[in-house]
């Protein structure tokens, strides 16, 4: 009998100005690709034997150009009942648009956290949500 490959839990990176604006990146339009068109946070699946972290830091990289100074994985709550939730790392980063390199995607912006995009995926929403909630308050 054939083995089949075991699924990787997906790697997403939070990027956060302290403008409280987030990296999006808007997805291909390409038929097989998981939400087309739709804004996610960077991120991927793991290459053999990389973990967790190392997939998040080469994806940030590969599709933004970002090399995070600081990066820290943050627990979040599942976005459907019973499913295990990606890893997701949170990276403070002190650019602005004009300083992301689209390596992958259709377009790379900075939004306001209370300002989200559309389309999304709601799973994305629902993790930006919660990982907002523990960001400081915007500066005065």
């Amino acid at each position: 009998m054939e083995e089949r490959p075991t699924k990787t839990r997906g790697c997403f990176a939070f990027v956060t100005t302290p403008r409280r604006e987030v990296v999006l990146q808007l997805r291909d339009e390409k038929a097989g690709i998981a939400w087309p068109g739709h804004w996610s946070l960077p991120g991927g699946g793991a290459e053999a034997d990389e973990t967790p972290l190392n997939t998040v830091l080469r994806e940030l990289l590969e599709e933004t150009g970002i090399v995070a100074e600081t990066i820290e994985e943050v627990p979040v709550t599942a976005h459907e009942k019973g499913k295990t939730p990606p890893h997701l790392f949170a990276v403070s980063w002190d650019g602005t648009e004009c300083e992301l390199v689209l390596g992958e995607g259709q377009a790379l912006r900075l939004f306001p956290l209370d300002a989200l995009p559309e389309p999304m995926p709601p799973h994305v929403r629902h993790y930006i949500e919660q990982l907002a909630l523990r960001l400081p308050p915007p500066y005065a």
